[in-house]
């Protein structure tokens, strides 16, 4: 079977390189590009102010929150790693258990026993999640509302200075 040929990214590299570097040497090359360059940064800091600018507190915000979610999510995963290792810990030396039962009524009793178990801990992790997905949400969502908080404590103060200005 065929298989497709792709290209290393060294050359992807390397390629992209070449074409933003101008292949002629010397003075000619230099100022023809310096303008330009100059512009285009000039542009990219001008357009980012003009983005970001006002709003970087909000981006701040918005960031703050995807670090919460970020550092949620890794808590949730060691904890869900945490409980099946110690379900599975306990399934093993259930199933030993099983295998020494000496009649069906109490090979029946074990198993009993054991669904009874595993239900309550699948409540008490189900409960333990819930509390914690809780906490998150409420990390997550704190950053965006303070600054929500702030903003319309500045858009009052905004009107309230306009109203007085206006009463004057």
């Amino acid at each position: 079977m065929p298989t497709a040929r792709t290209e290393s990214t060294t050359s992807k590299k390397a390629a992209a390189s070449s074409a933003t570097v101008p292949q002629a040497n010397g003075p000619a090359a230099e100022s023809f590009l310096a303008p330009g360059a100059i512009l285009a940064e000039r542009y990219r800091d001008t357009a980012y102010e003009a983005v970001v600018g006002k709003n970087g507190e909000n981006v701040s915000a918005a960031m703050s929150a995807g670090e919460a979610m970020l550092a949620g999510m890794a808590e949730v995963s060691q904890e869900m790693l945490s409980f099946a290792g110690n379900r599975l810990r306990d399934d093993m030396e259930t199933a030993e258990d099983f295998s020494k039962a000496s009649s069906p009524q109490e090979l029946f009793e074990k198993q009993c026993g054991f669904a009874r178990r595993a239900a309550q801990q699948y409540a008490e992790e189900t409960s333990k999640m819930i509390g914690l997905m809780a906490r998150i949400q409420q990390s997550c969502w704190a950053p965006m509302e303070a600054c929500a908080k702030t903003a319309l404590q500045n858009l009052n103060d905004a009107e309230g200075e306009t109203g007085n200005a206006a009463k004057k």
